[in-house]
């Protein structure tokens, strides 16, 4: 899906909703006649709602470390991208989750073999921190409160369109 570049410049606050449903569309189901994904860009609801909540975890994960540090960023931005290809995003989360249980386990089996296969697959999202160029230190003076607003903002986001597919 190709958004204008307009539009991220033009959305009101009022629109912010419509604006993370138009990123994390909602696709069709495969059509009875080619068997293939509807012809409109989107992720399953099954699919959709796990990216979403492991994006939101991400997303948590950064604004918990950002609270600790004692900086003022300006123009930075979180860079979300995720698989839009129904399998490979499925593949993707699969080596996502995987790899979260072998951590929290600190099971170490068959590594070199495990290594091989996960080459192979893809992320099935990638979130980080950019165009924090304009960064300072200042100590003594606590996180940046603009920066972990607009995070919070962003969790609520995310927060909004998982209720959203949950109960549709």
């Amino acid at each position: 899906m190709n958004t204008p570049k307009a539009f991220g410049k033009s959305i009101k606050a009022s629109q912010l909703g419509e604006g993370i449903a138009k990123f994390f569309p909602l696709g069709l189901a495969a059509t009875e006649s080619s068997g293939i994904p509807g012809s409109t860009s989107g992720l399953p609801r099954e699919t959709l709602l796990p990216v979403l909540r492991a994006i939101r975890e991400e997303v948590q994960e950064i604004r918990n470390i950002y609270a600790t540090l004692e900086i003022r960023m300006v123009g930075g931005s979180l860079l979300i991208i995720y698989e839009a290809d129904w399998k490979r995003v499925e593949e993707g989360l699969k080596k996502w989750y995987t790899e979260s249980d072998e951590m929290e386990q600190d099971d170490e089996e068959d590594e070199e073999e495990e290594e091989d296969d996960k080459a192979k697959v893809g992320p099935a999202f990638t979130v980080k921190l950019i165009d924090f160029a304009h960064t300072l230190l200042v100590p003594g003076k606590g996180p940046d409160d603009g920066v972990l607003k607009g995070m919070d903002t962003v969790l609520k986001l995310l927060d909004s369109r998982i209720e959203e597919l949950t109960v549709a």
